[in-house]
C-alpha cells in the first residue's frame, strides 16, 4: 500500500498533469482564437467603414448597370449584326469606312451579359476626336463598353495619332 506521502505526491502530480493538459488543450487555443476573432472583428469594422464610405459610388455603379441593362435588352432584337451596327455608328460619327478597321475578338459569357469583343483601329485621329468617340460609344444608343484605349503618336505628324480601342458589345446572356 502507498504511504500518505506517496499519495500526496501522486495526487499533486495528477493535479499538475491535469493543469498542464487543461492549459495546453483548452486555455492556449482559446486565447489564440479570441485574439484571432478580435483581429477579424477589427478588420470587419474597417471593411464596413470602407463600404459605407464608397456606398454612393456603388449606388452610382448600380444605376449605370441598370441603364446599360435597359439598353442591352432594347438593342437585343436588332436584325443587323453587331459589327454592322458598330460600323454604321462609326460612320455616323464622321469616320469614313477606309479610316478604320473593325475585327472581332470573340465572345465571352458573363453572369448577366454576353459580350462580343472587337478591336477597332483608327488612323489619323486627334486626341479630342478619340475622346469624343469614346463618349459617343459609351453613352450612345448601342450597349457598348470600352475595355481599353491605346493611342500612339504618328511618326509623320505628332498632331495626329493612331488609336486602338478594345470594345465589348453587350448582348443578353444566353443562360
Amino acid at each position: 500500500m502507498l504511504r500518505s506521502r506517496e499519495k500526496t505526491i501522486l495526487i499533486l502530480g495528477g493535479i499538475a498533469a491535469a493543469a498542464i493538459l487543461l492549459i495546453s488543450f483548452v486555455v492556449i487555443p482559446d486565447v489564440s482564437k479570441v485574439r484571432s476573432l478580435s483581429r477579424q472583428f477589427s478588420q470587419a469594422e474597417k471593411d464596413l467603414a470602407e463600404l459605407r464610405r464608397i456606398r454612393p459610388e456603388l449606388e452610382q455603379a448600380d444605376r449605370d448597370v441598370r441603364q446599360k441593362s435597359a439598353r442591352v435588352t432594347a438593342a437585343a432584337n436588332a436584325k443587323e449584326s453587331t459589327s454592322a451596327r458598330l460600323t454604321s455608328t462609326l460612320q455616323e460619327a464622321g469616320f469614313p469606312q477606309s479610316a478604320f478597321s473593325l475585327k472581332s475578338t470573340g465572345a465571352k459569357d458573363g453572369e448577366f451579359f454576353r459580350e462580343e469583343g472587337f478591336d477597332l483601329k483608327i488612323e489619323n485621329l486627334t486626341y479630342l476626336e478619340g475622346a469624343r468617340l469614346i463618349l459617343r460609344l459609351e453613352n450612345g444608343p448601342l450597349p457598348v463598353v470600352i475595355r481599353s484605349a491605346l493611342f500612339k503618336s504618328r511618326y509623320d505628324d505628332s498632331k495626329y495619332l493612331d488609336a486602338t480601342f478594345r470594345i465589348g458589345f453587350l448582348l443578353p446572356s444566353t443562360r
